[in-house]
């Protein structure tokens, strides 16, 4: 019975790497690197990839099935913009670590604030995914970003709406 390579299934010059498996030629020389040079691989992998492949790249456990739970410990951070308005920034914490951002101002209901405040809220609900997705591993999906920026948007045609009409011409397109 001949022996196939562990990544690639081809058949040419396998050889059993480590007493574990058996590797190609092709292949070889990638299961050598991993071996013998893990810290190489470790910087190099963030630059190329966008998925944590290699969890101990960021040198935090990533759980990746973890549930959120209904209530998170959090902190308010008060702060003013240049037109001294006052915001509140409200971070949203899982085994101290950041997972969801909110923002809120005590003119929240100025109708002249309402495209700002959507504009906020798409921001802010968008932050909250990446944060889940670097902090809990929690995949990204198209079908998250459209439905963050649906639940975003305050009126038709504010910055939230106008983005995801576009995003929907490709969602519905099959170009994602």
């Amino acid at each position: 019975m001949s022996k196939k390579c562990r990544f690639c299934e081809s058949l040419d010059d396998v050889k059993r790497v480590k007493k574990r498996f058996y590797v190609c030629s092709a292949c070889r020389p990638a299961v050598y690197a991993v071996i013998n040079s893990p810290d190489v691989i470790e910087q190099v992998w963030p630059l190329l990839q966008d998925r944590a492949i290699l969890p101990q790249v960021r040198r935090i456990k990533i759980p990746w099935r973890v549930e959120m739970p209904e209530e998170l410990a959090a902190k308010r951070h008060r702060t003013q913009d240049r037109e001294q308005n006052t915001w509140y920034l409200i971070v949203s914490e899982h085994e101290k670590q950041p997972v969801e951002l909110f923002m809120s101002t005590a003119g929240e209901n100025d109708y002249r604030l309402q495209s700002h405040i959507a504009n906020l809220t798409a921001l802010t609900r968008l932050i909250s995914l990446m944060l889940r997705h670097i902090f809990l591993g929690e995949k990204i999906t198209i079908e998250k970003v459209q439905n963050q920026l649906q639940k975003s948007s305050r009126q038709s045609l504010d910055l939230p709406d106008m983005v995801l009409s576009v995003l929907n011409k490709y969602s519905s397109s099959g170009k994602f």
